[in-house]
């Protein structure tokens, strides 16, 4: 007895200590309340990662399905090329995978945004919402266990005689959101139906399409030519709606936002066929689309390479860094990379030798092996870039790298050869960008060999004119020249 209350002593000792720490890890999605036919964002945020998170693989689940319908999710902005999602057909649940490649979800991290799941109110009442980890891997690579929180959503009544609803959401000026056209509940079940819907403010928004659940078959679609007024209609193929379904998604209307306002979105006429052939309209609700317009965020910079502080072994490192923006439209022509060490200043654009600019992955890389750009000591990196509407962004880091020593000249070597370094015999931004480093500082690029100012004057007329810079260049170099810093 006596060993069974040390033991359990000690437990509870560790077990203290644990959460004093902060390690009791625990993910979580959140609850909340919404009108019939309206969507919410529920977040699933985990409020503690001392180790990082390198990847994890969620679930969620809807517990009464006729109450709300899962219709989206999106990831944070870091991760989103990292992530994807299953929604199941029947919008019950969805499957979440995302990969941190970005090390955002670092060690320490705190209350930290993993996803949001948008759920749509489709019939009144109160549902469970249930998340589920399947895989969570930290940054070391080794899987580990969390505590999971569910969720709960709340659906105001709705009609107690079968109904046809317009849902309510907001759109951003220039994107597209799905407006759903639900019918709360049936009698008869469904055999077909056909629905008309007006946006009452033309200016607002336009409707540029629709689309409809997996049981929908004989699809028809039409839109009048000034976008304002649509016309949806499908049959059950597979006999999904049946007598007594409640929460059933007819369609979603696709609209593009256009003007910031708000608009009704008028049901004008219905019908709806049973399975047993009888026919008619049903009583209708209209929705509601708020067009909105955010203030521009400028470009973000994320995962750089190599990573803040890190100390190198390597002179001529592989830079690289992620760009984004809210809109996705950085203007390849505004990236400046800017590397500052201990003797030199060289600057990077994206069509600058040894630089690359991948806009799907939206990564900015300058390869200086490539270019045999060797950097000296501690360096400053800073890096700007605009987006189509102006706004720009910055970013600056630091790393080290070893400190190099001058090389001596290569025997018979002038500066027009040691600049050359693609020996092409002509300046190219790079180089001369060197070659003004060199000239402002009065350093040498190699004992002996100084930029003088009728020198410096002489290669500047060079690179703008791009005439040659010796009166003859061999056509094929094979060796490789060492080049200064």
């Amino acid at each position: 007895m006596r060993y069974a209350i040390i033991v359990l002593s000690l437990l509870f000792s560790v077990g203290f200590v644990g959460s004093q720490l902060g390690y009791a890890q625990t993910i979580s999605i959140e609850s909340d309340q919404l009108s019939l036919g309206a969507a919410v964002w529920l977040p699933i945020a985990i409020n503690a990662a001392p180790d990082g998170i390198h990847r994890y693989v969620l679930s969620v689940v809807v517990d009464v399905p006729e109450i709300a319908h899962i219709e989206d999710v999106r990831f944070p902005e870091p991760v989103r090329d990292f992530a994807s999602f299953q929604i199941a057909p029947d919008g019950n649940s969805v499957q979440i995978a995302v990969r941190d490649e970005n090390d955002v979800i670092t060690s320490g991290a705190q209350q930290t945004l993993l996803a949001e799941v948008k759920l749509r109110g489709t019939f009144g009442g109160r549902t469970g919402v249930t998340l589920a980890v399947r895989e969570i891997v930290n940054d070391r690579l080794n899987a580990f266990n969390v505590a999971v929180a569910n969720g709960q959503l709340t659906v105001a009544a709705a009609p107690s005689a079968p109904t046809l609803v317009v849902g309510f959401d907001g759109v951003l000026v220039g994107d597209t959101v799905r407006v759903p056209i639900i019918l709360t509940s049936t009698v008869g079940g469904v055999q077909s139906y056909r629905a008309r819907v007006r946006l009452e403010r033309r200016d607002v928004a336009t409707f540029i399409g629709a689309e409809f659940p997996f049981f929908a078959d004989q699809q028809d679609v039409s839109i009048t030519p000034d976008g304002n007024e649509i016309t949806v209609g499908a049959r059950d193929g597979v006999n999904a709606v049946q007598a007594g379904a409640k929460g059933i998604l007819l369609a979603w209307l696709v609209l593009r936002g256009d003007l910031p306002d708000g608009s009704p979105l008028r049901l004008l006429s219905n019908n709806i066929t049973e399975d047993n052939n009888n026919s008619g309209p049903l009583p209708s609700k209209d929705g509601l689309l708020t067009v909105i317009r955010l203030e521009n965020l400028p470009p973000e910079f994320f995962g750089p390479q190599p990573r803040p502080q890190e100390i190198l072994g390597d002179r001529s490192p592989s830079i690289q860094i992620t760009i984004s923006d809210d809109k996705n439209a950085v203007l390849s022509e505004t990236i400046q990379l800017t590397l500052q060490d201990e003797v030199q200043t060289l600057q990077f654009g994206w069509r600058s030798p040894g630089a690359s600019w991948d806009p799907t992955a939206r990564l900015f890389t300058v390869n200086l092996k490539a270019i045999g750009v060797q950097l000296s000591g501690d360096v400053r990196a800073r890096i700007r870039a605009r987006d189509r509407q102006g706004a720009e962004g910055r970013f600056e880091w630091r790393f080290t790298v070893p400190r190099g020593e001058m090389p001596p000249p290569p025997p018979g070597k002038t500066l027009e050869d040691l600049l050359d370094a693609d020996r092409d015999n002509r300046l190219n931004d790079l180089e001369i960008l060197r070659a003004l480093d060199a000239w402002i500082k009065g350093a040498e690029l190699a004992p002996g060999l100084k930029i003088d100012d009728l020198k410096m004057l002489a290669l500047i007329d060079a690179w703008i004119k791009g005439t040659p810079l010796r009166p003859t260049a061999p056509l094929i170099v094979q060796e490789t020249l060492p080049v200064p810093f």
